[in-house]
């Protein structure tokens, strides 16, 4: 079983990796040296989301599609988070709106959801004159980077015995995951935002939600442990950069190492995105300002609970049980 969790189930991409570590790193060391450190998060962060790998079989049409549906959503939040402010109310009805629509929407998934929380916890570095310039700019320049790698598919490498081809969701369970996973984090993002947590440390458990919760109890499992194992380890290795305090350069090219290992690993399992993403996603999301090494344990820690959150959701709350009859599919949503 230990070994299942750590064996490759297809071909790393370096190139890739190291493509979208470039992309990550540049605007985040431009804004440091023009002074704006806060500006560079704010244009990297969308990078994160966008650069997320395509589906192998989706041709080029297709490819431009999907980057223009995630950087489109990404302008959405920025503009969304524009008009709402500081207020946080409407902040949670976005994300659980965002939810509901990204499960339905294959093209961008649950990038909908994070892209509105995440933008709305970090907000603007630049309070731009136009709204959601930012998260276009970052979209479009990752996607102009990554298009072309993307779109050279790996062959992956024969996936164990145990671990089941990609199967298409049927219309009812996509239906009943929605509605699962709109409900868990509309009740958990009220509770945050009536403790007044929301906007701290505490957004890390919506965010654990969303990118464990899928459409069975079976798949929430499966993900759900790798994502406990990889954030605990990789949350460990996070405190320790943490400790000595980095100055925002030294941050802006650990972000992108750190950028190039996750996106390069991740096609092989995605029990290495989640050893490198802690330290990318925590080090981005507080660029411009220093962030205690104790805040790497308290994520990992928000990330368990989140996984048994969506474990339990997903085995009590509507149960979806694994379809068998439907044929493998090719490709499939965007997963973080």
């Amino acid at each position: 079983m230990w070994w299942e969790l750590w064996r490759p189930t297809g071909r790393a991409d370096p190139v890739a990796g190291a493509v979208a570590g470039f992309a990550l790193a540049v605007p985040l060391l431009a804004a440091v040296w023009a002074g704006r450190p806060a500006v560079g998060a704010s244009t990297a962060l969308p990078v994160v989301l966008v650069a997320l790998p395509l589906p192998a079989a989706a041709g080029r049409g297709e490819r431009v599609r999907i980057l223009l549906a995630r950087t489109a959503w990404l302008t959405g939040a920025g503009i969304y988070v524009w008009l709402i402010g500081p207020r946080t109310w409407p902040l949670v009805a976005g994300v659980t709106v965002a939810a509901a629509a990204g499960a339905l929407a294959p093209r961008v998934g649950v990038i909908a959801p994070l892209a509105v929380l995440m933008v709305g916890i970090t907000g603007s570095g630049a309070s731009p004159a136009v709204p959601g310039v930012e998260q276009l700019a970052g979209g479009l320049w990752a996607s102009s980077l990554l298009l072309p790698r993307w779109g050279r598919p790996c062959p992956d490498m024969p996936a164990p015995p145990s671990v089941p081809a990609p199967r298409p969701v049927p219309a009812p369970p996509r239906w009943r995951h929605a509605a699962r996973l709109a409900l868990l984090v509309g009740i958990v993002s009220s509770l945050l935002t009536l403790g007044g947590r929301l906007g701290g440390e505490m957004h890390w458990l919506v965010t654990s939600i969303l990118l464990t919760t899928q459409p069975t109890p079976e798949a929430t499992r499966a993900k759900g442990v790798k994502r406990v194992l990889g954030n605990t380890v990789g949350g460990i290795a996070t405190a320790l950069i943490l400790i000595p305090r980095p100055d925002p350069t030294a941050v802006a090219v650990t972000v992108g190492l750190a950028g190039a290992a996750a996106y390069g690993g991740r096609p092989a399992n995605y029990l290495y995105w989640t050893l490198a993403a802690p330290l990318l996603l925590l080090l981005l999301s507080d660029y411009d300002r220093q962030v205690p090494w104790y805040a790497a344990a308290v994520r990992a820690g928000l990330n368990i609970l989140g996984g048994a959150l969506a474990l339990t959701a997903a085995r009590w709350l509507w149960p979806t049980h694994p379809w068998r009859k439907a044929p493998p599919a090719e490709g499939g949503p965007p997963r973080a």
